[in-house]
């Protein structure tokens, strides 16, 4: 309380009640944004004339310091969240920039919204490529039976909140019963906050970030909605880079794959020879312990593409059925040089093209087009001339039937270690011994 002309400011004391006894008092309230801070008392105008006026001057000074102050607190409180939003984004940056698979994205997603908001459940949905549903493509927490649910976007609070890009928050799901119905697995308590931001890229709808079972137990505040929204606009763009890269890479294999049928097609013989080796190389890789999916990709185009420098050379060469000549051989030769030359012209595919270019060289260093030998000879080219040459002997020919994979691989042991490296031939004999193995493409996933 403090006393001016006989008039008192008091926080809290009712109009009429009096520090003096007996004396009935009048009051100013004081007010900052509408919000009620306390009141002016002062004694009856008749005893003390000039007190209401000097406290209505007061009362002004003390609104506009309690305004002030409340706006220095937000202020400082914004710059401390714009700077957390800033430091996590830039952590965050280098991590997600360098990521083109989606899932490996939605993880790094999911457990840096988890350690903002001290959350033990948090999930991420994306729409499907038909846009009618979403599908969980990353989680921390959920059960697995949560994990494999659709949900429909239309008429569904999920779906709702991707589409009306608004954030939606509970503060306790006790309060929305058809909201705890729907919800699938069990959880800590009963008792919980729920947080769902929309994530968008150049307006267009992407998916949407789900946290909730938050160790503190408390609601959400302004901090987590700002910090979330920033690191969902980030995933957003991160995951529409991700999907416009799938887009291209799977333009670029199917213009890939119509060239090496184009070369298969010079010789009904040959019809998907090339795809058929790279298939064999993909499951030796795998066989051999490589299982980083971008070399598993590269050793798949190598394998697609050794041939394709014959498109280069004449059909009346390639279709000969009588032996060549020596400078008929010669040319027959340079379609590793012609195929290494096609793909160095596309960027990133530089072991791809070396790959080509070696795949006819041999373990003794007998073969082209540069003679190298042993571990010199690049791992992929290496695979492709094991491949290559098993498709060879078990397909068809004009002049011969295919032969069984078990006289293939005898002629390929016969030659391990002088024209085949001997641990790729035990890597394919490994490949028809287990029956679990399948030749499958990896390009498109």
């Amino acid at each position: 309380m403090a006393r001016l002309a006989g008039a008192e400011l008091t926080l809290g004391m009712a109009e009429g009640e009096s520090a003096v006894p007996g004396m009935h008092v009048a009051s100013l309230p004081i007010e900052c944004n509408g919000q009620p801070l306390g009141a002016l008392f002062c004694p009856d105008p008749a005893v003390a004339p000039d007190a209401r006026e000097c406290l209505g001057a007061m009362r002004s000074v003390l609104e506009y310091a309690a305004h002030r102050e409340l706006a220095v607190t937000d202020f400082a409180d914004q710059l401390l969240v714009n700077y957390e939003e800033l430091n996590m984004l830039y952590n965050l940056l280098p991590a997600i920039a360098s990521k083109i698979d989606e899932r490996d994205i939605g993880n790094i997603l999911v457990r840096e919204a988890a350690e903002l908001l001290d959350c033990s459940r948090v999930s991420l949905l994306v729409l499907d490529e038909d846009k009618t549903h979403l599908r969980v493509l990353a989680s921390l927490g959920l059960p697995k039976e949560a994990q494999e649910v659709r949900i429909p976007v239309h008429e569904s609070v999920a779906g709702r909140v991707l589409t009306e890009g608004k954030p939606f928050a509970i503060e306790d799901i006790c309060q929305r019963p058809d909201l705890a119905e729907l919800s699938v697995g069990s959880y800590q308590t009963t008792t919980f906050a729920v947080i769902r931001v929309p994530m968008r890229a150049r307006g267009e709808p992407i998916g949407i970030l789900a946290a909730t079972e938050r160790s503190a137990r408390g609601e959400f505040a302004a901090r987590d909605f700002k910090l979330l929204e920033g690191l969902s606009s980030m995933g957003a763009a991160s995951l529409m880079h991700c999907r416009l890269h799938t887009a291209i890479r799977r333009q670029m294999i199917g213009t890939i794959r119509a060239l090496a049928a184009a070369v298969d097609a010079k010789d009904r013989y040959t019809h998907d020879h090339s795809n058929r080796v790279s298939r064999l190389c993909v499951a030796m890789g795998g066989m051999m312990g490589i299982d980083n999916a971008d070399t598993l990709r590269e050793i798949e185009l190598a394998g697609l593409l050794h041939d394709i420098g014959k498109i280069g050379i004449s059909d009346t060469i390639l279709l000969k059925s009588a032996d060549l000549t020596h400078d008929e051989y010669e040319l027959i030769k340079a379609h590793t040089r012609i195929g290494a030359s096609i793909v160095r012209q596309v960027k990133g595919l530089q072991n791809v093209a070396e790959a080509i270019l070696h795949h006819h060289e041999r373990w003794d260093g007998q073969g082209y087009p540069k003679g190298l030998a042993g571990s010199a000879i690049p791992l992929m080219a290496r695979m492709i001339a094991v491949a290559d040459t098993y498709d060879s002997i078990t397909s068809d020919r004009a002049y011969r039937k295919g032969a069984d994979n078990g006289t293939a691989m005898q002629e390929l042991h016969a030659h391990a270690g002088n024209q085949f490296d001997p641990e790729v031939v035990a890597a394919l004999q490994a490949v028809y011994d287990d029956p679990g193995v399948a030749l499958f493409d990896t390009l498109e996933s």
